[in-house]
């Protein structure tokens, strides 16, 4: 395997986290609390930034009054939906710390998982973190039951590599969707990323590669548009880190008819414009 170049240590560094939500009025005073007590154990500075995009059913209301009784929560509200990448945005100008998570305010995404991502080690037998070496992680959606042609056409992929390669390819773990392995596969082969669930909104990153990669997408491609920018631009991006199941929301929901519109507008205003900040002397 190849030398990763050296990054500078950031795994202790102080975090940001970010919570995109929207009508989630229901469950935010549990969440938050999750939240915050996860982030108090980290024994670590940290801020934890709320969007709220243009709820209607009192979620941005309830988080303000909320983030009364808590030093660290900060709130911040859009009047209108504009979506999860206007949403990053304006966190992006208000985080502080090196170290920045994003994460969709849902009751399926949990706190303790962050802990995944900030103690994955880069080997098993050395004391140091995956973050100190990398510019991205991000985490993967388990899915559901591979469908059954699936798992006999791996299967056979993978007894051709041993026989051939020596090689043992390891299972997917699990199906996302055709839709979703579609654009996987989409994605790949217009922007070279390897990465098998490419929407996954919830990452851990250097906050300083956005001095790189400014944000153009307002909806839920923001979440491609920053893999695609950050393999352009030649940044690290760490082995996915697969969610347990029942760590996310279920992935059946439909997309309407209007997000389908924002998501290819976003993905060709990137394709045909992209736009990367200045490069550092």
């Amino acid at each position: 395997m190849p030398q990763l170049p050296r990054l500078t240590p950031i795994a202790s560094q102080p975090l940001s986290v970010v919570l995109l939500t929207r009508n989630q009025a229901a469950h935010l005073e549990a969440l938050l609390a999750a939240w915050v007590t996860f982030l108090n154990g980290l024994d670590r500075e940290y801020e934890l930034i709320v969007v709220d995009d243009g709820s209607t059913d009192g979620t941005g209301e309830l988080a303000e009054k909320l983030a009364a009784g808590y030093r660290r929560i900060v709130v911040r509200r859009h009047e209108s939906t504009r979506g999860e990448g206007a949403a990053l945005r304006t966190a992006l100008t208000m985080a502080h710390y090196p170290l920045l998570f994003y994460a969709i305010g849902d009751p399926h995404y949990q706190p303790t998982d962050l802990g995944k991502l900030l103690h994955k080690r880069p080997d098993p037998h050395k004391p140091d973190w995956e973050i100190d070496h990398v510019h991205i992680l991000s985490a993967s959606r388990g899915g559901q039951r591979m469908p059954w042609p699936w798992r006999i056409l791996g299967q056979g992929w993978r007894i051709f590599l041993r026989v051939l390669f020596a090689h043992t390819a390891e299972r997917a773990p699990g199906w996302l969707g055709w839709k979703r392995h579609a654009a996987a596969l989409l994605v790949r082969i217009l922007f070279g990323v390897r990465y098998r669930d490419v929407a996954c909104p919830f990452r851990l990153l250097r906050r300083d590669i956005f001095a790189r990669i400014p944000l153009q997408s307002d909806g839920p491609f923001v979440h491609v548009e920053i893999l695609a920018k950050a393999n352009y631009l030649g940044l690290i991006m760490g082995e996915e880190v697969p969610l347990g199941p029942g760590h996310y929301p279920p992935l059946t929901k439909a997309m309407s008819r209007e997000e389908w519109r924002q998501l290819w507008t976003d993905a060709w205003r990137m394709i045909r414009h992209p736009e990367f900040g200045p490069a550092n002397d």
